[in-house]
């Protein structure tokens, strides 16, 4: 009989173990260069996938020790465990608390993607109660979306900085009172919001993706030059929108350093892509749009939205005073 189509077990079983060495190494390398994002930006790119890397290296170290060297595995383990410290804030940091129940609720959302979702993204702010929404890279006409779906939102005419990429827009709801300023320079726009004894101003903006060391070099520079200008405007500020970047990188500590993290306490939750899974639709994907802030405010309540067509969903999240 012949056993020519047959698979020898030994060789499937080193194959097997060769795909895990593999996986594990490259794993373990990333984790390591993640923390050299300054040294180049190819790495400060590799740090945005702190939570991938945690659940791979951990399910790969698991499986390698069981069937096969349980030393090489503990090197995984190990791997897997920096990026777990590394997200361990998101679960475990806290905001402070809301002197009460007055809020401001905002959101922020890059609108870029094929297709017109005016009316599906107005009718979830609308569902929301969203005071401010601030809306990057639109396209079409707006004022006849809203005029058609008839919501209590108006436009606000904020002039567009210099260095978006595209339009910008900002709608304001109700009671809510909605100042356009004079863009921070490197945001899309600027406004001042205030509902009640709340007010802040909020600082908008969306970055595209780099591809490149000189496109690297231009958002960090804008980021520097929007963090130099947020730390000269008086009273609340809020910095919100589309970073490309996720918390773990040298990029986001350029434009956050010295402001609150609205992410922490609230767990991990992607916003890019927009796949909006049953369970999973937080998990699968990276976490890069934000809200950072400082002032006598809070963030009590923060959350991303569905997918309502672009291509990335919306971050939601509430101002409120603080405590003390």
């Amino acid at each position: 009989m012949s056993n020519r189509g047959t698979v020898d077990p030994g060789t499937g079983r080193k194959l097997s173990a060769a795909v895990l060495f593999a996986v594990g190494t490259a794993g373990t390398l990333a984790t390591v260069l993640g923390f050299f994002g300054a040294t180049w930006w190819g790495w400060d790119r590799i740090a945005d996938w702190r939570f991938p890397l945690m659940v791979v290296l951990g399910v790969t170290a698991i499986i390698y020790g069981l069937a096969f060297r349980r030393g090489l595995s503990a090197v995984f383990l190990a791997a897997a465990i920096v990026n777990g410290v590394l997200l361990a804030p998101m679960w475990l940091s806290t905001q402070a608390e809301a002197a009460s129940n007055e809020r401001i609720r905002v959101v922020s959302l890059d609108t870029s993607g094929s297709g017109d979702y005016r009316h599906a993204t107005i009718a979830w702010l609308d569902s929301v109660e969203a005071d401010l929404a601030v809306l990057y890279r639109t396209t079409g006409n707006w004022e006849e979306a809203l005029a058609t779906a008839n919501v209590p939102y108006r436009i606000v005419p904020a002039s567009v900085g210099d260095a978006a990429f595209g339009q910008a827009l900002v709608l304001v709801r109700g009671d809510a009172v909605a100042t356009p300023m004079p863009p921070v320079p490197g945001s899309d726009v600027t406004v001042h919001i205030s509902l009640g004894s709340t007010d802040a101003t909020v600082i908008g903006l969306a970055v595209q993706n780099p591809g490149s060391p000189v496109e690297a070099e231009s958002r960090l520079a804008r980021f520097a030059t929007v963090n130099e200008a947020v730390l000269g405007v008086s009273g609340t500020v809020v910095v919100t929108g589309n970073l490309e970047t996720s918390r773990w990188s040298h990029a986001f500590d350029v434009i956050t350093s010295g402001l609150v993290n609205s992410e922490n306490g609230f767990g991990y939750a992607a916003t890019w892509p927009s796949s909006d899974w049953p369970l999973i639709g937080d998990y699968t994907g990276l976490p890069v749009d934000h809200a950072v802030y400082r002032g006598d405010v809070t963030v009590p309540i923060r959350t991303v939205g569905p997918d309502v067509g672009p291509s990335h969903r919306p971050l939601l999240f509430d101002l409120s005073p603080a405590a003390g």
